[in-house]
């Protein structure tokens, strides 16, 4: 494989059983991989090696498996052009983040001149925290919460840095889109990481995710600004979320893209980086909110990376959740079945029959998270109905 060429621009969809062996595969890659792993990708087809290149930069792996300490073996396992094509995403990634980093120390500065207290989420505290290795996760843009009451001195804050308020494309924005002028809003490649894809802001005043199957059960605003400290993040005013708040926001963020078909491996990485590495006492999962959207990415986590969360105790939140839900993600295979995208990533996805079909299908585990204790086919006439009101909806909205 010729390292320099990149993933196409337009690929097609990999083959389901083929995106499934290799989702397993590059996952168990993540954490103490056999001795052999890695070994037969030289022996496989052009086809075969351009998708599992397009599944490690869809589920932003690239920087991770070239850098991480305990891989070096898979590394050499590897051939020269796999390993020349992750020292690239390592490389890119590094003078993205680089760049992220600069950014975000300037809007932090420009906000609190401005007296807007703001805490970073995401990214944006998972690769400034202490001990962090920034350039080995990947960030598509620079997540920030606000209060309502600030929103508008926010917004003129960063309109004074540079930056311009987009629209969004979203019925139900969760948040308001800033780029800065000049920069351009075009994806430069997808083949993994790039100094040049789109930097932005997305400006929260709320922590919701407004997903299709829930009311209003899935809000961390007020426990994020309840546990948060006051601290600095690459030496400016920020305010710090509690390790606990953090893993919640990780944990129901990747659970919710599990429920659309789009979830990440390096998801996963994060959860075990917050909950695998923490000193006595652990924290304290059964104090979590919204556990039955909180469980599911910890436990496929935890199944996917046991060493890095071993003492991440799982009972407490288990407890607290439907038991079709835990029966569901203690043997739900680690692939497509459980969520995790498989390497398409185009931008008119969204409007695919496919896609439409993976956002509102009525899967048993999606029902089970969306409509806790209630028995099947109760879940399933609320899902139907909650859909009928929104196709419903559109459509007298259309007129």
């Amino acid at each position: 494989m010729d390292a320099s060429r990149g993933i196409l621009d337009r690929p097609v969809a990999i083959p389901g059983p083929l995106a499934d062996r290799l989702l397993f595969e590059v996952g168990s890659w993540l954490e103490a991989p056999a001795a052999e792993a890695g070994a037969d990708v030289g022996r496989r087809d052009e086809a075969s090696r351009d998708a599992l290149r397009r599944v490690i930069a869809a589920h932003g792996l690239g920087p991770y498996l070239v850098s991480a300490p305990g891989l070096s073996g898979l590394r050499g396992n590897l051939p020269a052009a796999e390993q020349a094509w992750l020292e690239a995403q390592l490389g890119a990634n590094r003078e993205r983040v680089h760049r992220l980093h600069g950014e975000l120390a300037a809007v932090l500065a420009e906000l609190a001149r401005a007296g807007v207290r703001t805490m970073p989420l995401k990214g944006a505290i998972l690769t400034t925290r202490l001990g962090a290795t920034p350039e080995r996760r990947p960030m598509a843009d620079l997540d920030l919460l606000v209060a309502p009451a600030d929103l508008a001195a926010a917004t003129a804050a960063l309109v004074r840095g540079g930056y311009l308020l987009r629209p969004h494309p979203h019925r139900r924005p969760t948040h308001d889109v800033f780029e800065q002028a000049g920069t351009g809003a075009e994806v430069r490649s997808y083949d993994g990481e790039h100094p040049d894809n789109p930097r932005r802001i997305e400006l929260h005043t709320e922590v919701r995710r407004h997903l299709w199957t829930w009311v209003d059960d899935d809000d961390l605003t007020a426990y994020l600004w309840s546990t948060a400290s006051d601290g600095a993040v690459l030496g400016q005013p920020a305010a710090l979320p509690s390790d606990a708040a953090l893993l919640a926001h990780l944990a129901i963020h990747a659970t919710c893209d599990l429920l659309v078909g789009r979830g990440r491996l390096i998801q996963w990485l994060d959860l075990a980086g917050i909950s695998g590495g923490q000193p006595d006492p652990p924290i304290e999962l059964g104090g979590l909110p919204n556990p039955r959207l909180a469980f599911p990415a910890l436990r496929l986590a935890a199944r996917r990376l046991p060493a890095s969360m071993a003492n991440v105790a799982l009972g407490p939140l288990e407890e607290l959740v439907p038991r079709d839900l835990s029966r569901w993600a203690l043997s739900v295979p680690l692939d497509r079945a459980a969520g995790l995208q498989s390497g398409r990533f185009l931008p008119n996805d969204a409007a695919t029959f496919r896609a439409r079909w993976s956002r509102w299908a009525p899967y048993r585990w999606r029902l089970r998270v969306a409509h806790a204790d209630a028995p099947l086919a109760v879940a399933a006439t609320r899902h139907l109905g909650r859909l009928a009101s929104i196709v419903g909806g559109r459509r007298r909205s259309a007129w």
